[in-house]
């Protein structure tokens, strides 16, 4: 793909089977470094829309593979018996057998990072690094729970049900930067918000599918990681990030302020920098800007 003509949703978009399951998936780039990034849960998430900002740029240096969860996108379902984050994980890392994937660094946001402590946790030998953004699986240390963007996620789907209102509140609650919440912003997670009916949105986080207690094994990782947060989220509290920048062994966390749970999103090009950086093995710390 040249560069002048940039990844695109429609581009990029593949599908393989996995145990049955179709999963969705956009892949560019090419190289021995492989990026596997998992989106969140919440309502309208997908893997495009999660990362799409960042294909561009992230595939000039690596092979990168956006997945959409199952029972998210255009992924079909699987069976979330028994908890929310194992299954998700066992997934990813037959896709990464599927397509003659070894190992990756996974980058997971929100729900996503939780899939990828999952993946280090139970298939540390597919894993290089993890790159949790805004990630669950932690545990708060002084911010209340269920949070202020939980309990918007969890009530989504209730009472009148999803509408183009309960979704802008929503994103104006997620992102710092109210101009960020544009109408197409708003049309684009509401229609992916309610694509499919009722069977697939029992997959969707809000169903209040039980989540294992991962904070218990953190100090088992071992792949480096990074931990990456905004300060003024309000679905998951930086508090978080301190906690598994404690328990994970070899970690280090990079805090933006004026920035919610949607880091990829709402600084694109300094996120991208940063995962790079840490790629490449320098320090976490994003290159300026040009000028």
């Amino acid at each position: 793909m040249s560069a002048a003509q940039p990844p695109t949703r429609e581009s990029t978009s593949r599908f393989v089977t996995v145990g049955g399951t179709r999963l969705h998936y956009h892949e560019a780039g090419t190289g021995p470094e492989v990026l596997l990034c998992v989106h969140g849960g919440a309502p309208g998430a997908s893997g495009w829309g999660n990362f799409g900002a960042n294909m561009a740029e992230l595939s000039r240096h690596a092979r990168v593979l956006i997945v959409d969860l199952p029972g998210y996108g255009r992924s079909g379902t699987i069976d979330l018996a028994g908890g929310k984050y194992r299954p998700y994980a066992d997934v990813f890392a037959a896709m990464l057998t599927e397509l003659g994937v070894e190992r990756a660094t996974v980058v997971g946001l929100a729900t996503g990072g939780a899939v990828a402590l999952a993946m280090a946790l139970h298939h540390a030998e597919r894993v290089d690094r993890l790159v949790l953004v805004s990630s669950a699986g932690g545990v708060p240390l002084f911010s209340t729970t269920p949070s202020e963007g939980q309990k918007a996620i969890r009530s989504y789907y209730a009472g009148e049900g999803p509408s183009r209102e309960k979704m802008r509140a929503y994103l104006r609650m997620m992102m710092y930067d109210p101009a960020l919440v544009t109408d197409e912003l708003v049309e684009e997670r509401y229609r992916e918000s309610v694509a499919g009916g009722e069977g697939r949105r029992a997959g969707a986080e809000s169903a209040g599918v039980p989540a294992e207690p991962l904070w218990r094994e953190l100090g088992r990782i071992t792949a480096p990681t990074l931990i990456v947060w905004g300060t003024e989220n309000r679905v998951q509290g930086f508090d978080n990030a301190l906690f598994l920048l404690r328990q994970i062994p070899d970690a280090q966390l990079h805090l933006f302020k004026r920035t919610g749970l949607w880091v990829p999103y709402e600084r694109a090009g300094e996120f991208t920098r940063l995962v790079l950086g840490f790629l490449a093995g320098r320090p976490a710390v994003p290159a300026p800007a040009p000028a």
